[in-house]
């Protein structure tokens, strides 16, 4: 692989790490992605199309005459991504967590042992996508310890299968949330490609082929199977109203494809990813929370893939022609009621719209090419989530 190639993502990782990592931690757990701090394993992360996070309590009343830390950030629902709608569907859904009442005692912590689940609906146009994300899972808690930035640590495992129009994975993952602002995920899935031809997976000979809209449209695609894997880190922090989140996917395929083809075009994410291979997905938000369940801010979104040299025919030039890709918008998210340890439990809406900064066919692409999409018109996507606790221990 040239070092061109995987240059541009790990400035991203890098940037996005050091960068975040100058505030306190918090990871997403499972109160919570799509919209798209440490989510239990039971929670959704839009391809995108994309988790929620929670906020952690302040401090005890007795630490008010210093200046009060950074809280850690909310938990996150997840779904990258939206499948079938991409790593859009994480759209981050943040919510604050009770305060001390005036005795200055913290709220009880969740119960040690927990089955809980999540749910995530989304819709996805420019590109059209629609997928149902689903997710039953068991959380340890880790600590018993009641301050924000360990009440929400937990060791998670769970099942949790995508359900679209033309793609499926079932499959499962593992959660690590050592603080309530840090979050380790790693899954396997099986997947398949499958349905209308517009929808199937396209594969091709090399990066540098044509998939504009139209071409996408009127040729024939293929079925396809194979395995996925996941492996992401979340951060988020919030202070006081506003909270900052970000999460860094890698991606490796296994992909079964026609003898000839080394890349196909994957609907989730919108773009030319290896049968065999790495991609990644970085998502970073910027939010403002209100203490009615409305939260509003900006994403950004980037996907890099690293195409190696075999991928490429004789004689191609092997700079990536197709990634990094860059979009940038609005989110908006809505929660209707939180009432923990309910077995249905924070109903909430998603919307969000993406211009493409940067995208061979939608964005900034090559000059005088006709199969594209105007950059005026960007990425919607519409999503409604909800979680659950179906079992718990009495402590």
């Amino acid at each position: 692989m040239r070092v061109s190639q995987v240059w541009p993502a790990v400035l991203v990782a890098l940037y996005s790490t050091l960068a975040l990592a100058q505030s306190p931690a918090i990871s997403p757990g499972p109160r919570g992605e799509p919209a798209p701090a440490a989510a239990p394993a039971s929670e959704p992360t839009p391809d995108a199309a994309a988790a929620e996070p929670a906020v952690a309590p302040e401090g005890p009343a007795e630490d008010t005459a210093a200046a009060p830390p950074p809280e850690p950030a909310p938990n996150a629902a997840p779904p990258s991504s939206p499948e079938g709608v991409a790593d859009s569907s994480r759209t981050p859904v943040v919510e604050p967590r009770a305060k001390p009442d005036g005795t200055g005692e913290l709220p009880p912590l969740p119960a040690r042992h927990r089955l809980v689940y999540s749910n995530l609906l989304v819709l996805r146009v420019n590109p059209l996508g629609a997928e149902d994300r689903f997710t039953l899972g068991y959380n340890l808690r880790l600590y018993n310890n009641p301050k924000p930035l360990f009440r929400d640590s937990y060791f998670g495992v769970g099942f949790s299968p995508t359900i679209s129009p033309s793609i499926s994975r079932i499959g499962g993952n593992i959660d690590f949330a050592p603080l309530t602002i840090l979050r380790f995920r790693g899954a396997y899935y099986l997947a398949t490609w499958y349905g209308s031809d517009r929808f199937k997976a396209h594969p091709y000979s090399s990066p540098t082929t044509e998939y504009g809209p139209q071409k996408l449209k009127n040729e024939a695609g293929a079925n396809v199977l194979g395995g996925q894997v996941e492996l992401s880190a979340l951060f988020q922090v919030r202070v006081k109203m506003i909270a900052i989140r970000n999460e860094v996917t890698f991606y490796n395929n296994n992909i079964r494809l026609p003898t000839g083809n080394d890349v196909f075009y994957d609907l989730r994410h919108d773009v030319l990813v290896p049968a065999k291979g790495w991609f990644l997905t970085n998502d970073t938000d910027l939010l403002y929370m209100t203490k009615f369940g409305l939260n509003a801010g900006v994403r950004n979104s980037l996907v890099h893939v690293f195409y190696t040299s075999k991928m490429y025919g004789p004689g191609e030039v092997t700079d990536n022609p197709n990634t990094p890709m860059d979009r940038l918008g609005p989110v908006l998210t809505y929660t209707f009621f939180d009432r923990p340890e309910k077995r249905f439990n924070k109903p909430t809406l998603i919307f969000a719209a993406q211009w493409w900064l940067k995208h061979r066919y939608r964005g900034q692409g090559a000059p005088g090419m006709e199969d594209r999409i105007h950059q005026g018109i960007p990425l919607f996507l519409l999503g409604f989530s909800f979680t659950g606790e179906l079992v718990r221990s009495k402590h």
